[in-house]
């Protein structure tokens, strides 16, 4: 089976909109590479380094004597949090770990891709990891032949058969003539019949169910009839590629590894028609793209932002107004509250934050050199 995710766009959306008064928040990340922590004692000394790593990020600097005894607090919660150690790191190859007094918090996501190890304190949860690994989108994948279906639910990461079913088709017919058309139309229709079937389960699933993508695996001359069938909805949901996997012989393992493969092209495909439309938009200058960090964030002050594009890891200074998130990268006071603006070590995770409270998208890109020349930092602009 694969790794686990616990993120959804709910989760996202809730962590980002979560602020304390003052730096009361401890989150944390720890590494469970399966290639570095596979055995209890390795996971058990990462798990300690953490903690070492988190205390020292509380005591090392000078604080509010009410704030250190929030983060003293929010320690020992995500000490207990990392206690029960076998169930938690179950399937994960990533923890992230959000812990405040003030705000009851104690909560733990697993994570499908390692992350390097790190303990941050903030007003708010450090979310820009969990974008840049993605939400769990709910993902259907069907398996289907002229005689049986396997369809599958879940995540890319983790699918289980929901249902499999075989219909009636009878075998070639081997006398010729009339006898033999009229044998083949029948079993046309017999095909037609289970196709009918397969559409009717996905769209039932469908409404019980429901999921973001649907992924369809079958064989190249099948691809059209299957299309054909399938309601609006589901074929809303309906990537553009055929899935080529064997049917009846596939493992979950093999099914997980073919939509994770074919989801990949899809967001580097997504990610290609992004940066070239950015491109369009900032070549004609008509105000719908915001290139460089300070034009960005300030199309997000002003909610403009439909998609925050930046280079993973990239990191800038900057300040926020903790009264009403206004943003930019240097200045002593909010220009609309009159508020003293807080200093902000990393001005990306306060932008990626108000994203995901605006319902933008959100891409962190690796490898794509395509984003240097604008800064590292651009958006695409609802208007």
């Amino acid at each position: 089976m694969g790794a686990v995710n616990d993120v959804t766009v709910e989760t996202l959306r809730e962590l980002a909109g979560t602020r304390a008064d003052g730096e009361t928040v401890l989150s944390t990340y720890l590494d469970l590479d399966p290639a570095h922590f596979a055995t209890p004692p390795a996971r058990a000394s990462e798990i300690d380094s953490l903690l070492d790593q988190a205390h020292r990020e509380i005591e090392g600097r000078e604080r509010a004597h009410a704030e250190l005894k929030a983060l003293r607090g929010a320690f020992e919660r995500t000490r207990e949090m990392l206690r029960p150690r076998g169930s938690i790191v179950r399937g994960a190859h990533a923890l992230a770990l959000f812990a405040c007094e003030p705000l009851d918090l104690a909560r733990t996501l697993r994570l499908p891709q390692p992350v390097a190890r790190a303990a941050i304190v903030s007003d708010a949860p450090f979310i820009a990891p969990l974008v840049e690994q993605g939400p769990a989108g709910r993902l259907c994948v069907a398996l289907v032949d002229e005689r049986f279906a396997r369809i599958l639910s879940g995540t890319a990461e983790r699918l289980r058969e929901a249902v499999s079913f075989g219909d009636p088709v009878h075998g070639r017919h081997d006398q010729g003539g009339w006898s033999q058309a009229r044998y083949q139309r029948s079993v046309d229709e017999s095909v037609s019949a289970h196709l009918r079937r397969v559409a009717r389960v996905l769209y039932d699933l469908l409404r019980v169910s429901p999921y973001d993508r649907q992924l369809i695996g079958c064989t190249e001359p099948l691809w059209p009839r299957v299309l054909a069938e399938l309601h609006a909805d589901v074929r809303a949901r309906l990537t553009e590629q055929r899935m080529s996997i064997d049917v009846g012989d596939a493992s979950i393992a093999d099914v997980e590894r073919a939509a994770a493969r074919m989801l990949a092209t899809i967001e580097r495909a997504r990610e290609k028609a992004v940066l070239a439309e950015l491109r369009e938009r900032h070549a004609r200058g008509n105000g719908r793209a915001a290139a460089g960090l300070s034009a960005v964030l300030r199309a997000l002050v002003e909610r403009r932002v439909e998609t925050l594009l930046y280079d993973a890891g990239v990191e800038a200074e900057g300040v926020v107004c903790p009264r009403c998130g206004w943003m930019d990268l240097d200045g002593e006071r909010c220009p609309v509250e009159g508020q003293r603006l807080r200093r902000s070590r990393n001005i990306i995770e306060e932008a990626v934050q108000a994203a995901v409270r605006q319902s933008a998208e959100v891409l962190a890109l690796r490898e794509r050199p395509e984003l240097g020349p604008l800064g590292g930092v651009a958006a695409m602009l609802r208007f």
